[in-house]
């Protein structure tokens, strides 16, 4: 996640809908605007951050917009005049016009749009100077942590927003005397007192991770417990066994400690928890390893045969990292270089049509011999290349509206968010077509990785269709806080999410919190019709919840 999502920029720039204005005569501004400042817009469904850097050009001016992990946007039309400030945001914000006034406090002024006013201050990037030593680096990462966390994420309460400070302040001492990974988890642990899903320090092993080293191997926990879905070709034996131990520390023990990593329900859980037991600085920052480099892993084969290899750490190499952990489940994602190898076989006509296409955002398959049409949603958002999701989703619709469908399963189980925008008009769309929206013929998929974008969609269905649920809980609460960005730590380049809008999809109503980022109102997520994913139905490559539909349609 970057600080503010590209596609994020889409959602801003409908928000204010601006129009250009006329631009008075340019002029030279005091020498105090050029640098780096810090824009907040204020908007009260949620705050938005960028990085604004002013700077001369000649005789004008001229500026840019950054966002973390994206290119540097050029601001358009930066112009002063007696302290006043001027510009027109990137066209991917529509062109969004501040307008304000160089003070003491900052330029303070507004962000102006079609239909609102949207108070907006800039603060001066006041650059820290370059540490002394490894503590004082920790030490200005802490302290950026602990004010800018506190001032950006408005998940904490002031309870868990003080135990979060006191964390930070009774880890300064101990600084000395703590290695990086012991620092790295101590701060990962006072991030999740927030009790937030969507707030917590980055450890993934994905292309947007913080990982620098990991095992190579990929756990997955299955209803029955952990199994190993990828491994090196030199640790291969571990393939289909159950994980047992990590240096002789059960994995249930080990997966207690890293779940206090970051905040959740026991789903969330099962998602995260396999990723952070394969992170060497985490598991010997937990103690739970006496080595980065290795580590002996305790594996049962199907027969119940015990047995211990010693894994070694390597480099992640981004390039061959999944862009989403789940993809791992799918033998089609290569990891690795050379390329792990995978529990299940590749041929994708040999997969269930969940594991099928896991690099696409969005398809659908229809089985003219049943009726069914199956669509999967992998990502809230647009494919890089292909159809927009509006161009996917009104063929679908068309493509319904000309054959002979008879069931529509919409497949929301690996769907951990993205812009819920995206498709938000499209699932309102299904329950108001009475073709699509039948009780007994529509059904929803859910399971661990409904998260986040991907929820939303599902408690869309749920409060405007007659869709029965099918599969296994989703991975946070109805009620949340989301949207955000991401805060990087200065020296450690750590990368922490912030979350400052909320979800109410319940019935509970949260007056100090509103207005929420989006309102729904549902009873549950929980599956009608459960359907766990086993190791067992897993490795023989059946899908549980696809064959639990099948079976009702049959009824």
């Amino acid at each position: 996640m970057c600080l503010v999502p590209r596609c994020a920029l889409v959602v801003l720039g409908a928000l204010f809908a601006v129009a250009a204005s006329g631009a008075p005569e340019r002029d030279r501004a005091p020498r105090a605007l050029t640098g780096d400042w810090e824009m907040v817009i204020a908007s009260p469904r949620r705050p938005w951050i960028f990085l604004v850097q002013l700077r001369p050009a000649g005789a004008d001016w001229a500026g840019t917009l950054s966002i973390e992990g994206l290119a540097d946007f050029p601001l358009r039309d930066v112009r002063t005049d007696s302290g006043r400030v001027h510009f027109q945001l990137p066209r991917e914000l529509d062109s969004l016009v501040f307008d304000g006034v160089l003070g003491s406090e900052g330029i303070v002024g507004a962000v102006s749009g079609a239909w609102t006013t949207t108070p907006t201050r800039l603060t001066r990037v006041v650059p820290l100077p370059t540490p002394a030593n490894r503590v004082e680096a920790w030490q200005q990462d802490l302290d950026f942590a602990a004010a800018r966390l506190s001032e950006y994420d408005r998940s904490f309460t002031p309870r868990t927003r003080g135990e979060f400070q006191r964390a930070l302040t009774q880890l300064r001492p101990a600084l000395q005397r703590m290695n990086d990974a012991e620092i790295l988890v101590s701060l990962s642990r006072a991030v999740a007192l927030s009790g937030n899903a969507h707030t917590r320090l980055r450890l993934d092993p994905t292309r947007q991770g913080c990982f620098s080293t990991t095992f190579p191997i990929r756990i997955w926990w299955f209803s029955d417990g952990p199994c190993v879905l990828k491994a090196a070709p030199e640790y291969r034996r571990a393939l289909r066994c159950r994980a047992i131990a990590i240096d002789g520390h059960p994995l249930p023990q080990a997966r207690d400690q890293v779940a206090r990593l970051f905040a959740g329900d026991a789903s969330w859980c099962d998602y995260l928890s396999p990723i952070y037991l394969t992170n060497p600085d985490v598991l010997y920052g937990l103690g739970l390893i006496r080595s980065r480099e290795r580590a002996s892993f305790t594996f049962e084969d199907a027969t119940g045969l015990r047995f211990k290899l010693v894994v070694r750490s390597v480099q992640v190499d981004r390039s061959a990292m999944p862009d989403e952990s789940w993809q791992e489940l799918s033998p089609l994602v290569t990891t690795g270089k050379p390329p792990w190898e995978t529990a299940l076989a590749a041929g994708p006509d040999s997969l269930p049509l969940y594991l099928r296409h896991p690099r696409q955002p969005y398809w659908f398959e229809f089985r003219p011999e049943t009726g069914l049409l199956y669509f999967q949603l992998n990502r809230s958002g647009n494919a890089e290349a292909g159809p927009s999701f509006q161009e996917f989703g009104d063929s679908l619709v068309a493509f319904v509206e000309q054959h002979a469908v008879r069931d529509l399963v919409v497949d929301l189980r690996l769907d951990s968010g993205g812009d819920l925008g995206i498709a938000q008009a499209f699932m309102k769309s299904l329950g108001e077509n009475r073709k699509i929206n039948r009780r007994g013929r529509l059904f929803v998929i859910i399971g661990h990785c409904t998260f986040s974008a991907g929820l939303y969609h599902a408690a869309q269905l749920k409060q405007s269709t007659q869709a029965t649920f099918v599969g296994e809980p989703v991975g946070d609460r109805l009620d949340f806080w989301a949207e955000g960005g991401e805060l990087t730590l200065p020296n450690s380049r750590a990368a922490i999410n912030y979350s400052n809008g909320f979800h109410r999809y319940s019935s509970v109503d949260y007056p100090e919190y509103r207005p929420y980022y989006e309102e729904l109102r549902i009873p549950s997520l929980e599956p009608d019709v459960p359907a766990p994913l086993s190791s067992a139905v897993y490795f023989s490559g059946r899908d549980p919840a696809l064959a639990a539909i099948e079976a009702r349609i049959r009824q």
